[in-house]
């Protein structure tokens, strides 16, 4: 498979979907042939359901926006035009509830004497974007020292933030079980967060010095406030550590180091010192070149020569580039994960021990798959490689079908229920839960009302989870669980229809939905909209631990709006009237 890499007059060397290429196009630099290239592929007849889907995957929607909506530009369906001012609303709106809220708990931190430092999100917004809200923000990043945790966990559970880890891991201090990253479920009011340590960060080589770091911390004054944040140099090898983590998943992350290249002066050599210190270097060259290959950020020429020199680099930007090219992607498999993370290394023992310390070294997804008494907590250790095998298959073969909907995060057994309350499910109804996971919805389906009832899902193990839960409930009789992807699926017998799917995932299941459901279906979907659709009922609910979440609901009204098809808007065949 070819990557995708366009040549120096912004021209596609490889092809890619042209919903995508929108997408990507959107977020170059602007110039009559990416212009003309973007109103060509429009004309020709796209799947705007998918170019939406792709601007929020790779969280660009802001950047598609302004490329295809000016008021000079008539290339957009209307519905599919009313859709997409929607989400910038939303998204709008969201950023700055973000940097309200950051701005807040920088001044909470700060009276309680905490060294908390804002990262990502909202302060990289201010300081790499022209107009802060083209970044859309899903969370709230502060990196603080591990010593400091208890402290701030306390201050955080006093200003009603929810915990998502165990108290053992908030005292973990430096020996104990420590979390992927502090995460804090929000309030009504409040926003997610994240707290980050020189431990939970543990795909950087070396443990991270904040003391040097913090004497390099770049001052930002919003809104008249005084906050702080890491230095330019700082933040491009956190960004690309971060980036190089997730195998470089989403543009946007490529787009940061890009405008924030392009937005602030860089100290190049002390940037490079910092990364050979941290022993980063390549992470840094991968994460430099790709925005210099994508998006055009401009590199000191001894830079740029000695990111192509590296044949790694090379080699390692084609393994990103490849998984933006053709029309289904693949999970990433245990062994070429290993490999790109290996090669990614400086040098070699230092590669190897890396890995070797990420493979054993357990996060909070391996303890929450099992369940183990605190004496035998070494066993996680033993435990992870397998949970990862498991998760991602070896991938020495045949790559496993990775679903682009969404990713397993169960629905709590409260939630179900009250999305089949809200659904009014009864007997008689055949309900299609999309991106099933564990099954728990369509088990308590079957066990609570007696009807039949579907779950799709794309993940083997999850599939695997579900028949067990069938069997373990004793309605294997009542339900089917069928591996596949959601999106080729058929549902057209359902009455009802589950879904806690992201928003992009919703979007690509809009022409389906449309096509296949006949008028009195009812759609629920768990925390996330379907873009130009107005939903008929929208509940909020409390969770016995705090949390909230929300569930939309439609009803088929009948086919009287256009179907999508590739050139058609997302309009409401669930509008309601």
């Amino acid at each position: 498979m070819k990557p995708m890499l366009p040549a120096a007059q912004g021209e596609m060397k490889y092809k890619v979907r042209p919903e995508l290429e929108i997408v990507f196009r959107s977020a170059c630099a602007r110039s009559h042939e990416n212009e003309e290239r973007i109103k060509e592929l429009c004309g020709a007849g796209v799947n705007w359901s998918e170019v939406l889907a792709c601007a929020i995957e790779h969280k660009l929607t802001l950047t598609l926006y302004e490329a295809v909506c000016a008021p000079d530009k008539d290339i957009v369906p209307h519905q599919t035009r009313e859709a997409l001012a929607e989400i910038v609303h939303i998204t709008t709106r969201d950023n700055f509830r973000f940097l309200s809220e950051m701005i807040r708990l920088q001044a909470l931190f700060e009276t309680a004497r905490i060294p908390a430092i804002p990262f990502k999100g909202p302060s990289l917004a201010w300081i790499a974007y022209p107009n802060f809200v083209q970044r859309t923000c899903a969370d709230l990043d502060f990196v603080v020292p591990q010593r400091y945790i208890p402290e701030a966990v306390s201050l955080l559970k006093t200003d009603k933030y929810i915990p998502q880890f165990s108290l053992n891991e908030a005292q973990a201090g430096e020996r104990g079980p420590v979390p992927g990253q502090y995460a804090f479920a929000p309030t009504e009011k409040s926003c997610y967060l994240e707290l980050h340590t020189e431990r939970t960060l543990r795909y950087f080589s070396h443990p991270l010095n904040l003391e040097q770091m913090n004497s390099r911390l770049l001052q930002l004054d919003i809104a008249g406030q005084h906050l702080r944040t890491f230095s330019v140099e700082d933040l491009l090898i956190m960004l690309s550590v971060h980036g190089a983590k997730h195998f470089w998943d989403r543009l946007s992350w490529i787009f940061d180091i890009s405008q924030l290249i392009k937005a602030r002066e860089v100290n190049w050599v002390l940037l490079l010192q910092i990364a050979a210190n941290m022993e980063s270097t390549r992470v840094l060259f991968l994460g430099l070149y790709l925005a210099h290959e994508l998006f055009g950020a401009a590199l000191p020429q001894h830079v740029l020569e000695q990111c192509r020199r590296d044949k790694k680099v090379k080699w390692l930007a084609d393994k990103v580039l490849e998984g933006y090219v053709g029309d289904s992607r693949s999970t990433i498999g245990v062994w070429p994960r290993a490999v790109f993370r290996f090669r990614s290394s400086d040098r070699y023992w230092q590669g190897l021990r890396h890995l070797v310390r990420l493979t054993m070294s357990p996060t909070e997804s391996d303890r929450q798959t099992i369940n183990l008494p605190r004496f035998l907590n070494p066993f996680y250790r033993v435990w992870r490689p397998f949970r990862l095998m498991r998760e991602y298959g070896l991938g020495l073969m045949n790559r496993r079908a990775k679903t682009d909907l969404a990713i397993f995060i169960p629905t709590s057994q409260d939630v179900v229920e009250q999305m089949l309350w809200l659904a009014e499910v009864a007997p008689g109804d055949v309900l299609y839960d999309l991106g099933c996971g564990d099954g728990r919805i369509v088990v308590t389906a079957a066990k609570k009302f007696g009807i039949r009832a579907v779950g799709v899902d794309i993940n083997p193990a999850r599939i695997a989870e579900a028949r067990a839960n069938a069997r373990q409930n004793g309605v294997s009789d009542l339900v089917q669980f069928i591996l596949g992807d959601a999106k080729k699926a058929d549902f057209s017998k359902a009455t009802v229809v589950t879904m806690y799917l992201g928003a992009d995932g919703n979007l690509r299941l809009v022409d389906q939905l449309r096509s296949q459901l006949h008028p009195g279906t009812r759609i629920v979907s768990r925390d996330f909209l379907i873009y130009g659709w107005e939903p008929e009922r929208n509940e909020s609910y409390f969770l016995p631990n705090g949390d909230r979440t929300s569930l939309y609901l439609w009803i088929v009204k009948g086919q009287e709006s256009a179907s999508v098809g590739t050139t058609g808007a997302i309009s409401g065949a669930s509008r309601s009237t």
